[in-house]
């Protein structure tokens, strides 16, 4: 059966599996149907193709966060469209229908603008509110946040990686509090109550802001999770007792913390993550890998071409989060 009728068949089937999950947090701790729930998972690019193939359950993948590269743009449900990038963008429901039938989470994460005359604007290091497209972000994410909630296996991150990453171009603690407050509200007044993502400062890869106002945060709005990213800052010049203080400092606090993807290649070049995956593995924190890529030339891909984990010129990148998801 092709995917498009396999998705159409099971809609009604899909819905009501939705409708009896509950994913809540408990101080640090995130819950499925009120138990403790291990996440591990990567990052995918859905909306270019659905990937229905049986590797991610080979993986043990069980929470998925899907790219959204433009998202004025994005369909949510319905067919796909070809858009001013004249790329093919598959509908964010029929990607969770498939993460959905095999028991995975999905998180929309918006990563891009693109205007009118098909330029992108990528969010990555960028003041949210200060964008001249801010308004036009809003009324989207509130149509998506309409769209999904109560379906409880769908959560929503606000925005990928916002500020500089040395806290430059007007950046504050207190523009960064204001911000995520303003986008989570968008979405809590459609009435989604599923979990929320949050991002930290710095590109995503700080915990400061989030150390002085998350708790600001999660005592005005139920089931937030605070996302930062591995990279240089948990990668570089960091032993796993450096990783583990940072993070255990987070979770005595209680606040809840998902590290929304970990690569091997950035900006600086080539990285070591297994010290990161070690502190990880051991504290049971939420992981998610950059990126399920079938593309041996990508070194933070995650696949060959031939299905199997990427090793080539990347730490053994591939077989090394795939040891670490199987284990």
């Amino acid at each position: 059966m092709c995917l498009l009728c396999l998705s159409c068949n099971s809609s009604d089937d899909n819905s009501s599996i939705a409708s009896n999950l509950t994913y809540t947090t408990q101080n640090e701790i995130i819950l499925k149907n009120a138990e403790p729930i291990i996440l591990k998972g990567v990052n995918a690019l859905n909306v270019f193709g659905i990937d229905d193939s049986a590797l991610m359950q080979e993986w043990n993948i069980n929470i998925v966060r899907e790219f959204i590269g433009n998202l004025r743009e994005q369909p949510i449900e319905g067919n796909a469209i070809l858009d001013s990038k004249n790329q093919w963008l598959h509908p964010l429901q029929k990607i969770v229908d498939v993460h959905r039938q095999n028991g995975r989470i999905t998180i929309i994460c918006p990563f891009g603008w693109v205007d009118q005359n098909g330029e992108q604007t990528l969010f990555t290091g960028l003041n949210p509110s200060e964008q001249d497209f801010y308004l036009a972000y809003l009324k989207k994410m509130e149509e998506i946040a309409n769209h999904f909630k109560g379906q409880r296996d769908v959560w929503i991150e606000v925005w990928n990686e916002p500020y500089a990453y040395h806290n430059g171009n007007g950046y504050s603690s207190n523009l960064w509090l204001s911000d995520q407050i303003e986008m989570i509200q968008n979405l809590r007044t459609s009435g989604f109550d599923n979990i929320i993502l949050v991002s930290g400062n710095a590109q995503g890869q700080s915990e400061k802001a989030i150390l002085e106002f998350g708790k600001t945060i999660t005592s005005t709005y139920n089931n937030i999770v605070f996302d930062l990213h591995a990279y240089e800052s948990w990668l570089i010049d960091s032993d796993d007792e450096i990783i583990r203080n940072r993070i255990t400092n987070l979770k005595s606090k209680g606040l809840p913390v998902l590290f929304g993807e970990i690569g091997v290649i950035n900006s600086t070049g080539l990285m070591q993550p297994q010290p990161f995956l070690k502190v990880a593995k051991e504290l049971n924190i939420p992981t998610l890998a950059w990126v399920w890529k079938r593309d041996q030339g990508d070194q933070n891909a995650l696949l060959t071409d031939q299905n199997t984990p990427n090793e080539f010129n990347n730490n053994n990148w591939g077989s090394t989060y795939f040891n670490f998801l199987k284990d």
